[in-house]
């Protein structure tokens, strides 16, 4: 029984999954959904027990005047009741005003329910159809409110018209009602109804604040790259998407407002009985939405999703404007009275669907980019009067033909036509500034001082900022100036030069260079503090038109090295053949002192190029680095067969690869050949990232093509550094179909991938696996670049990696609206929070079937370093099992010159060995005991690859870095051994290492006073990574202590490659600092 009953259970459990599948929900989202359901379903029903009470009475009382007269009375309320809402939502929490509306409602139905005890006129029947608006626009307002703070944009695009369906089958049931309904007593029964549904939707709202946050938070305001007309500044919130909204629902409204006019009226002149009428459209009105709620639970989310928001928001106006070209069809053709009507009903009912089903829920989900504040804002100006005004528009219209009869029939439809034209116009507009609105809402939040706007405008704050006490401040105006107004920047250099912040002073002589006058240069020359300044100083003194034989002479009489360096430079560049210049150039390269032959280096131009190799080969030689960076950036000039392959080889040492990587980036295309020559399947990984990196730099048709080659290749991360390069290059349409051939093995991969982390167990592959999707995200980013506007899909990365829900919401909807829809769906596995079932659902949609069922252990192991990393390459060793070929596989992994895959290699081989017999005599009969010895015993750290990443993951510091990741930083990582009372570092030396405690203790100390000790797994030395300078106190081991030290250099060197390492220490020091500030406080609170 118990099983039978489990059965049933899991039955419907898959048939309410398949339900909510089918209609675009995902299980996370069905609680939330049913809420909203509920709460609209029950406003809904009272909403439509007024429309019916209303409708009744109005049709009563000569609809064809007394419709335009509520209608205009309607809109005229609905504005004053969206400007009264305006202001409480400024002043009110979300979820208080929510309440509030709902209380305002019901009280508005009482009231309502006292005209239809007591009145029976005409104004009574107005009264009531403005109540009934009024009601409407409120219920709607807050319904909405609560709705755009819960879900962001891509849920509103599936989800919008899923909640707002459950008014339909409320509104369903209140024109069943209509058709029964006729008696003023039964009315007030139907308005007492309309009273408890309002309390249940208080019900409801109440469970959803419960269960979620409703409230604006506080953002801020968005820069704009390009000024807003004021126009739309000070009436629309200075959104553009707003504007277009606004007046495109004020034409529809007017449109949709006329047509439902029309079916009235004829329904009236062909059933003058009121039950007969009631009962007519009654009916219409139940087909119309039971239609709405099948189009918006079956098919509405999957029409946005093929046919896009453009051609979405377009339906509603195209299929009008043939409506009304039908119109005219039937007029000429002299159709029947009968025939008439079924037109208006058809027209009526086909709108009403489309505008519920499809023009709505799509219209909503484009408010959702803005910030929260500027949405409600918006969506309350929309709502509140641009439709009443739209609906005002029409019913003037409507009157004004009732009171000239002599107007042709068709009159109001030439209006229709043209208001539909109208709404078309800036409903394409709209979808502009949707787009743009979303780029918006991706962008970096800073301007550049080349980014301002009105350069004029802002003149007089610029140079009021040169006086300002924040040198950023400074810095910006002078680089304003240098473009904008280089004569004031010449004027205000007497002070600039003076400044106490020497960026600010070298800043200013960059910009102004031989324009600064000749007195005040040697001023600087001789006086400044800085060395570079005075040398820069010199050389544009040197070079000046007018600085006179004097002081020149006075300039040569300096003994001061970096003055005569610049001097050299200067004079030689403005007169070649100056005898003093080459003199004191002559007294430098004799010199055997360092520092005179990094500054003869920075003159090898004005040597001939034989001296230049000799005095390259001699700095490279060198036994001083600082001389050899030197010789390196120079040798970046000289490219030739002999120097620039030496070049290349420095790209992997840990103190040249920057000077390397500087010296032949200057070189530009002319060493592209040379870094095409280094690219050979044995090479480096780092090596080929840095020759990458370096093509990057070189802007340059053979330099792109290079890379674009490297990321042909079957190495992912050959590839991955190509297309990190290849984004300082603008795409190439020849190109494109090279990129979408390696985009396709990226999708085959990423299946494989889906597939095999569906049916994973294992928990450390499992997440192995997750971590390699990363990877082959970052590299479908960047070929997307290639393939697509770059700048779209980089802030669209930018925003998928972002913590906030809106902006990654934002980011999915950019590319969904940016690239075509195969290859979204495709992406969207990849950066959506989808079940893993559901990412392989999709993809087996747009893609072949992975053609082998290669278990994923085998398929690592054989793919090796080219594809997977360290770590996933590790654990894949380790879970591997007895198979055919698997030696194979493995066996290469041995010579590996990643410890952490040899030891995993070697592990799994012994593994095997154990646990097959067959295994172990292949075993022993294919490994070389000699090359295993020997790399045995090249081992000499105490701890394995292995345990060196585990010691790293227990600790604070890294817990929330990837393994894969930590493999990097254990490879930096040196074991040091400190004896009980041994002292590791002593308060006042200069930091350079962190320390990581792997076994034992340590104590650390400010004179005798200990401040804290630190056992296993704790960290000490942590600021020493990210600025050398002394330490803050004294560190004793207080046992016998195994530690791990990374230092200074190697871990910049590994940020180089590895920014999430970066992002861990810096969580890491903030929490520390945040501990350490709650303890501040609660000492100072108990003193």
């Amino acid at each position: 029984m118990v099983n039978i009953e489990l059965l049933s259970f899991l039955r419907i459990m898959t048939s309410a999954q398949v339900w909510y599948r089918f209609i675009g929900v995902r299980s996370t989202e069905a609680a939330t959904v049913w809420l909203f359901f509920l709460h609209n379903f029950f406003l809904g029903i009272g909403t439509i027990l007024v429309y019916v009470a209303a409708n009744v009475i109005l049709l009563e009382n000569h609809p064809q005047t007394s419709l335009p007269i509520a209608y205009v009375s309607a809109a005229l309320a609905m504005m004053a009741v969206g400007r009264i809402y305006t202001y409480f939502e400024h002043h009110l929490l979300l979820k208080r005003l929510a309440f509030r509306v709902l209380l305002a409602v019901s009280v508005l139905t009482f009231i309502l329910g006292l005209f239809v005890l007591f009145g029976h006129s005409v104004a009574s029947a107005v009264a009531i159809m403005v109540g009934y608006r009024m009601i409407y626009l409120l219920t709607n307002l807050e319904f909405w409110g609560v709705s755009a703070v819960v879900f962001d944009v891509r849920q509103g695009k599936r989800l919008f018209s899923i909640i707002s369906s459950g008014d339909m089958p409320a509104k369903a049931l209140g024109a069943l009602l209509s058709v029964v309904v006729h008696a003023h007593a039964d009315l007030v029964l139907l308005l007492l109804t309309a009273f408890v549904a309002f309390g249940a939707a208080m019900y409801v709202l109440r469970l959803t604040i419960k269960s979620h946050v409703v409230d604006v938070s506080p953002v801020q305001t968005r820069i704009h790259r390009r000024p807003t007309p004021p126009l739309i500044s000070q009436l629309f919130g200075g959104s553009e998407l707003v504007f277009s909204m606004c007046l495109s629902l004020a034409a529809i409204a007017c449109v949709v407002t006329s047509v439902e006019y029309f079916f009235f009226v004829n329904v009236k002149q062909k059933f003058h009985h009121q039950v007969d009428l009631m009962q007519f459209i009654g009916f219409v009105l139940i087909l119309t939405y039971l239609s709405a709620l099948a189009f918006k639970l079956v098919l509405s989310w999957k029409t946005f999703e093929r046919i896009g928001i453009r051609w979405s928001l377009a339906m509603l106006p195209i299929v009008a404007l043939f409506g009304i070209a039908l119109f005219g069809i039937l007029l000429e053709s002299n159709v029947s009275e009968t025939g008439l009507l079924v037109y208006f009903c058809g027209l009526y009912l086909l709108l009403e669907v489309l505008r519920r089903a499809v023009f709505d829920p799509i219209f909503l989900v484009l408010f959702q980019p803005l910030t929260p504040h500027t949405r409600l804002k918006g969506h309350t100006l929309v709502k509140g009067f641009y439709e009443p005004l739209g609906m005002a528009l029409a019913g003037v219209l409507l009157f004004s033909v009732h009171y000239f009869p002599q107007l042709p029939y068709w009159i109001p439809f030439v209006w229709m036509a043209l208001f539909m034209g109208l709404a078309l116009f800036f409903l394409n507009r709209t979808y502009r500034h949707y787009l743009d609105t979303l780029k918006n809402a991706l962008e970096r939040r800073f301007l550049g001082s080349d980014d301002l706007l009105m350069p004029v405008a802002a003149r007089k704050a610029i140079i009021s900022n040169l006086q300002s006490a924040d040198s950023t401040d400074v810095l910006n105006a002078i680089d304003w100036l240098q473009h904008h107004e280089p004569a004031t920047l010449v004027a205000q250099s007497a002070t600039l030069l003076q400044h106490p912040d020497g960026s600010i002073r070298v800043r200013t002589l960059s910009s102004l260079q031989v324009q600064t006058d000749p007195t005040l240069l040697f001023a600087v020359a001789t006086t400044d503090t800085e060395p570079l300044l005075r040398q820069s100083a010199a050389h544009w003194l040197a070079q000046h038109p007018d600085a006179g034989s004097q002081r020149l002479t006075d300039l040569w009489q300096q003994t001061d090295l970096p003055i005569r360096i610049g001097a050299i430079q200067g004079r030689l560049k403005a007169k070649p053949d100056d005898q003093t210049a080459r003199q004191h150039l002559s007294e430098l390269l004799k010199s055997d002192d360092i520092t005179h032959r990094k500054a003869v280096l920075t003159l090898h131009a004005f040597f001939t190029q034989s001296e230049q190799h000799l005095m390259v080969d001699e700095a490279l030689t060198s036994q001083d680095v600082t001389l050899q960076q030197a010789g390196i950036q120079v040798a970046g000039s000289l490219i030739g067969s002999r120097l620039t392959p030496t070049v290349i080889g420095l790209l992997t040492k840990p103190l040249l690869w920057r000077a390397a990587m500087e010296s032949l980036i200057s070189g530009g295309d002319a060493v592209v050949p040379y870094l095409r020559m280094a690219v050979q399947p044995q090479a480096n990984r780092l090596l080929i990232q840095r020759i990458a990196r370096v093509c990057g730099h070189i802007d340059a048709p053979e330099s792109r093509e290079l890379l674009a080659e490297l990321a042909e290749l079957p190495n992912l991360f050959w590839r991955a550094a190509a297309l990190k390069a290849l984004r300082n290059f603008d795409p190439l349409t020849d190109d494109s179909s090279r990129f979408q051939a390696i985009l396709d093995e990226e999708w085959q991969l990423a299946q494989r991938l889906f597939r095999s982390l569906a049916g994973e167990p294992n928990v450390y592959l499992a997440t192995c696996l997750e971590y390699e999707l990363t990877l082959l995200q970052q590299r479908v980013f960047g070929l997307l670049m290639q393939l697509y506007d770059p700048q779209p899909i980089a802030d669209a990365q930018r925003g998928v990696a972002n913590a906030t829900r809106d902006r990654k919401a934002n980011a999915l909807e950019m590319l969904d609206n940016l690239i075509p829809q195969p290859v979204y769906r495709s992406l969207q596995t990849l950066v959506d929070d989808l079940p893993v079932d559901e990412k392989l659902r999709l993809l087996a949609k747009l893609l072949a079937p992975v053609p082998d069922s290669e278990p994923i252990e085998v398929y690592i192991i054989r793919q090796g370093e080219a594809y997977f990393s360290d770590w996933t390459i590790s654990v894949a060793l380790h879970q591997i099992k007895a198979s055919e070929g698997v030696l194979t596989y493995i066996y290469p992994h041995l010579n590996s010159s990643n410890l952490l895959i040899h030891e995993s290699a070697l592990s799994a081989l012994q593994q095997l060995a154990a646990n097959e017999a067959d295994s172990q005599k292949k075993l022993v009969a294919s490994l070389n005991g000699h090359d295993y010895m020997s790399i045995k015993h090249s081992q000499t750290a105490q701890i394995s690859a292995v345990d060196r990443v585990i010691a790293l993951k227990r600790t604070a510091l890294f817990a929330d870095t990837p393994e894969n990741v930590l493999s990097s930083v254990a490879q930096i990582m040196n074991e040091v051994t400190f004896h009980e009372g041994q002292e590791i570092f002593a308060k006042g030396e200069t930091g350079t290492s962190l320390f990581i405690i792997y076994d034992g203790e340590v104590g650390i100390f400010d004179g005798s006073e200990q401040l804290a000790k630190f056992t296993k797994g704790g960290f000490f030395g942590e600021l020493a990574l990210l600025d050398a300078e002394p330490r803050s106190a004294t560190a004793i081991a207080h046992s016998h202590t195994l530690t791990f030290r990374i230092d200074h250099d190697d871990f910049y060197d590994l940020m180089e490659e590895r920014g999430e390492v970066l992002q861990n220490i810096i969580r890491a020091l903030c929490q520390r600092l945040r501990r350490q500030n709650e303890l501040l406080r609660d000492l100072s609170a108990s003193a």
